[in-house]
């Protein structure tokens, strides 16, 4: 008998969805696939390959660095992950499955990335697209900044308690 695997109920529907990517694609459902799948939708961030890495630190010897980019290519592709360039050697990744279009904001110092929505920038920016012959089909607006508050800031935090 093939019995389904029981997820918890907060990322089951993704897992669903993952499972049946990887069957359309042609590819085995792995443990090493399925548990990393499983933190991916289990964490409510931005991430990073290495981080996604460190949170599966105790899973070392089962999950390599390159099975790990292949996992996040897979599901980039099958676009249950979003990929961002936040302006650094290396990409940020998060899920997207039920998560509503958002824009960003990037501290420049301290990488803190904090995510909002704005009816008037949307409406704007189809106006615009129109406004030059053209249909918007999505976008990606990342604003890059400083925080405004320095003592707030990590990277400020860090540097200063360094000199302590």
């Amino acid at each position: 008998m093939n019995k389904k695997p029981n997820y918890d109920e907060k990322i089951s529907e993704e897992m669903r969805i993952f499972e049946d990517l990887l069957r359309k694609e042609g590819l085995r459902i792995t443990a090493q696939r399925i548990l990393v799948a499983k933190t991916i939708f289990g964490m409510h961030t931005h991430f990073t390959a290495d981080s996604l890495l460190e949170h599966l630190k105790d899973r070392r010897g089962e999950i390599s660095k390159a099975t790990i980019y292949r996992i996040l290519s897979i599901m980039v592709s099958g676009n249950l992950l979003s990929e961002h360039n936040f302006g650094k050697d290396y990409k940020y990744y998060e899920h997207i499955v039920g998560h509503e279009h958002h824009d960003h904001i990037i501290c420049e110092d301290c990488n803190r990335i904090v995510e909002f929505t704005s009816p008037e920038i949307e409406t704007l920016q189809h106006q615009i697209a129109k406004s030059k012959g053209f249909d918007l089909t999505g976008h990606k607006l990342n604003l890059f900044a400083k925080c405004e508050k320095r003592e707030s800031c990590e990277h400020f935090k860090k540097k200063n308690d360094s000199h302590i």
